[in-house]
């Protein structure tokens, strides 16, 4: 799944995800950041929260279940999902593959993917990885988030 535009700091490995960072606050005075991410069946972030901005899924490719609150809903191919401040909040790949767009505001959190990753060695999914939750744990205070809960598993 090559990824094209930038090659620079702004492609990364995320817990084995594929991320390019489309746009950051330095591109829209702080507004919004978008960042472009591809990830393989079964991919989860843990359960998480963040106090300082709204964020929303676009699905370009693929299917995701995702939880908001007490909200469980599918999504694929050019679905949305809106995911509010102070409401806990993760997802699973339940497609082969997904193809997504992650649309966050005011910008900011996107240096937290920043953090947590590697630069891209390639614009291909990297390998699969188990999340690094004591990584990510070290790294979200900062930006007025919190992991509150495991990742969804296959029979979630």
């Amino acid at each position: 799944m090559p990824v094209s535009g930038l090659t620079s700091a702004r492609n990364r490995w995320f817990l084995g995800t594929l991320l390019r960072i489309v746009a950051d606050g330095d591109d829209t005075a702080g507004q919004l950041a978008v960042v472009e991410q591809r990830a393989r069946r079964g991919f989860s972030p843990p359960l998480h929260v963040h106090h300082r901005e709204d964020t929303a899924l676009v699905v370009l490719d693929g299917a995701l279940s995702v939880v908001v609150g007490e909200d469980r809903r599918e999504i694929g191919s050019g679905g949305f999902v809106w995911l509010p401040r102070d409401v806990p909040h993760t997802f699973r790949v339940d497609s082969d593959a997904v193809h997504q767009l992650e649309l966050i505001t005011p910008a900011g959190f996107e240096q937290f993917h920043l953090d947590t990753s590697e630069p891209a060695l390639s614009l291909e999914l990297p390998p699969s990885a188990t999340p690094d939750v004591p990584r990510l744990l070290a790294a979200i205070g900062p930006y007025d988030a919190e992991i509150v809960g495991p990742p969804l598993g296959p029979d979630d």
